[in-house]
């Protein structure tokens, strides 16, 4: 926000805001609400000038927080997540069309055999793009091909699970077994965390022989094509047969073993401890003007896993189990953004300072899409004590409403990918095959976070009035 859309230039600083009369030169010292002068210097702790506790804990927490969103493995889960999202939300639509809400719509709509056909190639088989959306994002941080990390990491996926025998065909003698295959299965969500750990080694094992310059090196003028081909072959074999020796010479499963590792921390996403520690992390780093999403970049393969399940659930005529998606924050309880910021926008609404009604106004059709960036860092609440507690509460008594009503089968699971950019009704209820009572839950969220945000809102807006009542007064004097 400009200063040329307020009548005085303010500064927030550690949650308060520093006032400036107009025609006060922009290096002298400004007066705060109680009238002393204030400097852009930080306040002095001590004869030696060292900053306050409060200031070298934010600089150690934010400098913690910027290593581990620049941490590279956990950069390329997430963008390996992320690259999996299109097919997550086509496979999302074929599963919806093969499983209507309505029984009504099913006769308008093509056999469910061939939607959900379309289903298992986009999100059964997310494992298999997932892999090489990851293998992509950690080569360019390695810069070595990418070509060569995906061929590489799909075939150490793929060359990791044990092949399973199928039927017998019709006719064939009593002991006959039939010919072997690949698990689908492990090609969906319970390969996620093995396709993971293939595109890394992959990735990393290309890196160091480029490293140390090992491999096969080809001159006089050949293709730049070919030239890459040979000198991933050697990283590549490296990879493929160790993989191929552990598990089809010496009979260790690593696909299925890392998949049974991942399960009991699959199944602990679901209590309500674990909600609760991701929206207190998140809207704690996000107080201290980190994005928390970027440092919980590890719990996005256990939202996707649980999707998945659910979606695998629903497709085999099974209940789902998992509460611990995406949607579940998402639509139920991080509505507007972290924080639960769209009670936030509603209440700015209704604001009587300049600043906050000028905030209001353009962070509400943002926050309708959750999109909140400017309702954080306009009025502000990052760093801003007195917006701390709704943040930080709201969300918290929202996961405990959320879990509650969909633990106890009130509001059914999420079983499908929704644009995250669509307003909150419309994705609680189609991430919820069309579950009316999901729509009620939404409902009912938002009007809990509109009632906390309220008066810690008003609060804050009495208190901007008077600093520019006080601005207005000290500009006139001048």
């Amino acid at each position: 926000m400009g200063s040329a859309a307020r009548p005085a230039l303010a500064r927030c600083e550690r949650g308060r805001f520093l006032v400036r009369p107009r025609g006060v030169a922009d290096d002298a010292p400004v007066n705060d609400e109680s009238g002393r002068a204030q400097t852009d210097s930080p306040r002095a702790d001590g004869a030696n000038g060292a900053a306050p506790p409060s200031e070298a804990w934010r600089a150690r927490a934010v400098a913690a927080g910027e290593r581990m969103s620049r941490q590279p493995h956990l950069n390329a889960i997430r963008d390996g997540v992320v690259g999996a999202l299109p097919l997550i939300l086509l496979g999302s639509l074929f599963l919806l069309l093969a499983q209507p809400p309505w029984p009504a719509l099913a006769r308008l709509l093509p056999p469910s055999d061939a939607l959900k056909a379309a289903w298992r190639a986009c999100a059964g088989a997310v494992s298999l793009y997932a892999c090489a959306a990851c293998a992509i994002a950690l080569a360019k941080r390695r810069a070595v091909d990418a070509t060569a990390a995906v061929t590489t990491a799909l075939a150490v996926f793929l060359v990791a699970q044990h092949p399973q025998a199928l039927a017998a065909a019709a006719g064939a003698p009593q002991n006959a077994v039939g010919p072997l295959a690949l698990p689908f299965s492990m090609l969906g969500a319970a390969g996620l965390f093995p396709a993971f750990a293939a595109a890394i080694l992959s990735v990393e094992t290309l890196a160091l022989f480029a490293r140390r310059a090992w491999g096969i090196r080809l001159g006089g003028g050949a293709p730049d094509v070919v030239v890459r081909s040979f000198a991933a072959l050697l990283p590549s074999a490296t990879c493929v047969v160790a993989v191929w020796i552990v598990v089809h010479l010496f009979g260790f499963d690593l696909a299925a073993g890392l998949a049974a590792l991942c399960a009991p921390l699959l199944s602990a996403s679901d209590a309500l401890p674990a909600l609760l520690a991701v929206v207190l992390i998140d809207s704690c780093l996000w107080m201290i003007g980190i994005h928390g999403l970027s440092v919980l970049a590890a719990v996005r393969p256990l939202w996707l896993a649980a999707l998945a399940e659910n979606m695998q659930a629903l497709a085999a005529g099974q209940a789902p189990h998992h509460l611990a998606t995406q949607e579940f924050f998402v639509w139920f309880v991080w509505q507007g953004g972290s924080g639960a910021t769209l009670g936030l926008a509603f209440a700015l609404l209704f604001a009587k300072s300049k600043q906050l009604k000028l905030v209001g106004r353009a962070g509400l059709l943002p926050a309708l899409f959750n999109i909140n960036e400017p309702l954080l860092f306009g009025a502000p609440v990052v760093l801003n004590s007195t917006l701390a507690l709704p943040f930080i509460a709201t969300p918290v008594l929202l996961t405990c409403t959320t879990w509650a009503a969909m633990h106890f089968g009130l509001v059914s699971l999420p079983v499908a990918e929704v644009v995250w950019t669509l307003p909150a009704p419309v994705g609680a209820f189609l991430s919820t095959r069309g579950d009316l009572h999901a729509l009620a839950l939404q409902l009912m969220n938002l009007g809990i976070a509109c009632a906390i945000w309220w008066p810690f809102v008003r609060r804050y807006d009495r208190a901007l009035v008077e600093r520019e009542r006080s601005a207005a007064a000290a500009a006139d004097r001048l």
